[in-house]
């Protein structure tokens, strides 16, 4: 009498293992592309709050209050001291090398508009514009081919 030892043959653990993967593959694609998103909507958020803030400021101490985006980062300062750098995240570019927004104590300011593109395929146009407390939107636009 002979006994038959069940198991799984190699062809058939190496299927599985190959799903696996791909499976473990695709979850890992999606997380990235939803992490960056999710950094780009806090980034407008805290760009909302910080601008907000200093233009407050600003307006308070009766001095210019200045916003520079440079190609990494944004500065926010009234007069001569900078209050704030924020960071951009790794999946946004801003359009313009260095692009610089004075608002006058009073609070004023010349319209403007600062371009940023995504990794993500999107891109976002932030428009500065004359209103009670020198107010900006944004527009986010799907880019064509994507």
């Amino acid at each position: 009498m002979t006994m038959k030892v069940r198991g799984f043959t190699l062809v058939e653990v190496t299927v599985t293992l190959f799903i696996a993967t791909c499976i473990f593959l695709l979850g890992i694609g999606l997380g990235t592309h939803t992490l960056a998103s999710l950094q780009e909507k806090l980034f407008f958020n805290e760009l909302r709050q910080t601008w907000f803030a200093t233009i407050y400021q600003g307006e308070q101490q009766k001095q210019y209050t200045w916003i520079q985006f440079e190609p990494k980062q944004v500065k926010f300062s009234v007069g001569q001291k900078t209050l704030k750098i924020l960071v951009y995240p790794k999946s946004l570019t801003p359009t313009t090398e260095y692009q610089e927004l004075s608002v006058s104590g009073l609070g004023s300011l010349t319209p403007t508009t600062e371009t940023f593109t995504s990794t993500l395929g999107k891109e976002y146009r932030v428009h500065f514009q004359l209103g009670y407390g020198t107010q900006y939107r944004v527009e986010e636009n799907m880019l064509k081919g994507r």
